[in-house]
Parts: C-alpha cells; sequence; structure tokens
C-alpha cells in the first residue's frame, strides 16, 4: 500500500511537471504618453522629496488639517506612505521612472517618439535613476540633515532641468517636445 501511495504521488508530479504550459514571454510595452509618466510618477515624487527641506520626514506627524497642502500632509496619518517611508518610496519611483521612459515605443503628450534613441536622454534618464537610489539610501538611513537634502534636490532638479531644457521647453511647445531637431528655447 505504501508502495503504491508513492508511486500515484510521485505520478501526480510528473503529470503536472509534464502539463505545465510555459509562461508567455514578457515585452515592456507603454501603456500611457511620457506626459502621463511624469505626471503619474516623478512629479509626486518629486514633490514629496522637495518637502523635505522644509519638513523633517522624522518628526512626528502633524495633526491633518484641511487647509494643509503639502506633500507631507498628504499621507500624514498612514505611516507606510508617509515619513521616511515616504522619501524611500519616493526614491524608487524615481528609478523606476528612469526605467520607464526608456522603453521603446512610448510617444509623448504631442504624438512625438520619445527621443530614447538619443545619448543625452538615456544619460539624463540614468542621471534620475541615481539621484534616486542616493534618495532611497537616505530614506533608509533616517537622519535628518538639511545639507544632504539640499544637495538632492539639487541633483534631482538638475536631473530633471537637463532634459526639460532640450526636450519639454522648446521654443513651439507643446508641438515640438521630445523633438530631436528643436532648437533650445531662449534663456529667460
Amino acid at each position: 500500500m505504501k508502495r503504491l501511495c508513492g508511486l500515484m504521488i510521485v505520478a501526480a508530479f510528473v503529470a503536472v511537471g509534464c502539463n505545465r504550459a510555459e509562461a508567455p514571454a514578457f515585452t515592456p510595452t507603454p501603456h500611457g504618453t511620457l506626459l502621463q509618466v511624469m505626471r503619474g510618477l516623478p512629479f509626486p515624487a518629486s514633490n514629496i522629496v522637495f518637502d523635505a527641506q522644509t519638513n523633517d520626514p522624522g518628526a512626528p506627524a502633524k495633526p491633518t488639517d484641511p487647509s494643509n497642502q503639502s506633500a507631507s500632509a498628504q499621507y500624514g496619518g498612514i505611516a507606510e506612505y508617509a515619513g521616511w517611508n515616504g522619501i524611500v518610496t519616493a526614491g524608487v519611483s524615481l528609478q523606476e521612472t528612469a526605467n520607464l521612459i526608456l522603453i521603446p515605443g512610448r510617444k509623448c503628450g504631442n504624438g512625438q517618439p520619445v527621443p530614447v534613441d538619443q545619448e543625452d536622454f538615456k544619460k539624463w534618464a540614468a542621471d534620475l535613476g541615481a539621484v534616486g537610489a542616493e534618495i532611497q539610501k537616505w530614506g533608509e538611513a533616517k537622519t535628518f540633515n538639511q545639507e544632504k537634502i539640499d544637495e538632492l534636490t539639487g541633483k534631482l532638479s538638475d536631473a530633471c532641468a537637463a532634459c526639460h531644457d532640450k526636450y519639454r521647453n522648446t521654443p513651439k511647445e507643446p508641438a515640438d517636445r521630445c523633438m530631436v531637431t528643436a532648437a533650445p528655447a531662449a534663456a529667460k
């Protein structure tokens, strides 16, 4: 009887293993425009980081004030989303944005292709990912330092501005956004 039970168990495992269908290959596919991705991920994530310049992420949450629209107050009552956890998540979101904006086939809000084949665009995406990693690490350390947050927000601003200056803030925006041939906007 033991032998029969053992053979049945082995047979079941063999049958399951032989009948397993292979998972289809996954190909990253863009589901939104670059504008939608930027509004959905790096914009709110950056605001959380910039908010840390004036609101220590380690400070106790302030009572909810309906008139307070700051990033730190938005999720202030939910510890998993606020404070240092919010900084860590913002850093991760910035790193993931760098991945997402490089998926081939994505379009800009004006229908132009995202310039993923341009070396400067790739570099600036990598810069965004690198500063996101620094922000994540800073959040995980849970040590507030005004000089460090000022340094990080400076790097974040620079990473965003480099790309925006060439591909977003164009002379005929939004019509010529993302265009490789668009001339840089005049200095303001």
